[in-house]
């Protein structure tokens, strides 16, 4: 019996489906990884619910995955994978592959959330600012996707002999979620957020 049960408090569930457009928009910025990592990418951060499970599971992969273990590290990793981005500097070379650390930016806000570390307002809000800077870069759902799979295709290159299959998998499945009738690109892509 968990501490909840024994105060005579119920353990929750809360839906992490997306709520309106504008979360739907956002978790289909990062609806590839989701999907890869056998989440559902119609929630936030593929959890179907945000409890105690999930956010354990959500911390334990962010201090694996990105050495994030409290709310100022969620923040200092998404400054890190943004910050180039915002500048009105950014070359080209840049840009053409710069989804793969914008995604991933509201990715972790996503894993934020459902980790406890910041409240679902916030992790909208953060993700929003993100998606402004995507939106300002990018045309389309097709152009971010493209984007994506250059940094994860340079990212994951020399990963050793699977490389290529790993690759070609996630080709796949971006193509396969641009084109689902009712899939993440079906928000509009210059939705104001």
């Amino acid at each position: 019996m968990g501490l909840f049960g024994f105060l005579g408090k119920k353990e929750t569930d809360e839906s992490t489906a997306a709520a309106n457009d504008t979360e739907k928009w956002i978790i289909g910025t990062y609806a590839m990884w989701s999907q890869a990592t056998d989440g559902n990418w119609k929630h936030i951060a593929g959890s179907t619910s945000k409890n105690k499970k999930e956010a354990a599971s959500m911390r334990v992969m962010l201090r694996r995955d990105w050495e994030v273990s409290n709310k100022a590290a969620l923040f200092d990793m998404v400054n890190y994978l943004t910050a180039l981005y915002k500048d009105e500097g950014c070359e080209q070379q840049d840009i053409e592959k710069a989804a793969w650390d914008l995604c991933r930016a509201c990715q972790i806000l996503g894993m934020g959330y459902v980790g406890g570390y910041i409240e679902r307002q916030e992790m909208v809000r953060e993700s929003v600012e993100i998606g402004r800077i995507m939106q300002k870069h990018f045309h389309s759902w097709e152009e971010l996707y493209d984007s994506y799979m250059k940094g994860y295709s340079e990212w994951r290159k020399d990963a050793g002999e699977d490389a290529e299959k790993d690759i070609q998998a996630r080709k796949d499945l971006c193509q396969k979620l641009r084109n689902m009738p009712d899939g993440p690109c079906t928000v509009e892509w210059n939705k104001a957020l």
